[in-house]
């Protein structure tokens, strides 16, 4: 088994590449970060953020951040337009300890309803338990987002009893956010 920051993941399946972003992702990534549509349940992570920062953050992510080991934000390519950014895959707050990840997603809205974000979930999945070797992962909801609930669960994801609160998701002050688990059997 490969460490989880040993190198930065390259993943592919028939549909989708999910890989490092580079300087020429700007563009892709500037629309999908001034989109309210896309930040209308998730954490304000690079909303609304300028160019230059959002330039920043790529090679931060791609660099300091994963050098850190402190989370590996990819982006998302369809294998049909490898070049083109259409969203985000989010691999965060790894607890090596009890060997377990936390797992997000952002789409670009031109890109929804088209099983996008499944197949990021699958690979990235693929990814982290089959070729990492973590346990456990988790995904936080806010409960409106049926679409993201419907695509954990069609990974095998499991909606826990108990919920959370959080700060500052959807541009709302608290929130409560369902947990979903995927556990290796």
């Amino acid at each position: 088994m490969a460490e989880l920051f040993e190198c930065f993941p390259s993943l592919q399946n028939e549909t989708l590449i999910i890989r490092k972003m580079s300087d020429d992702d700007i563009d892709a990534l500037s629309e999908i970060a001034c989109n309210d549509n896309v930040y209308k349940y998730i954490p304000p992570f690079l909303y609304k953020k300028s160019r230059g920062n959002l330039l920043a953050a790529i090679r931060n992510l791609g660099g300091r951040d994963f050098d850190k080991k402190k989370l590996i934000i990819a982006g998302i390519y369809l294998c049909e337009e490898p070049d083109k950014l259409i969203g985000l895959a989010e691999m965060f707050d790894y607890k090596k300890r009890v060997n377990q990840i936390t797992i997000g997603y952002r789409i670009s809205e031109l890109y929804w309803h088209r099983g996008i974000a499944t197949n990021t979930v699958k690979l990235m999945i693929d990814y982290l338990c089959n070729d990492i070797g973590i346990q456990k992962l988790k995904a936080f909801v806010m409960p409106e987002n049926v679409f993201s609930a419907k695509v954990l669960i069609k990974n095998g994801f499991i909606k826990e009893p108990n919920t959370v609160q959080e700060k500052n998701w959807g541009g709302k002050e608290i929130v409560d956010l369902n947990v979903f688990t995927y556990a290796v059997q």
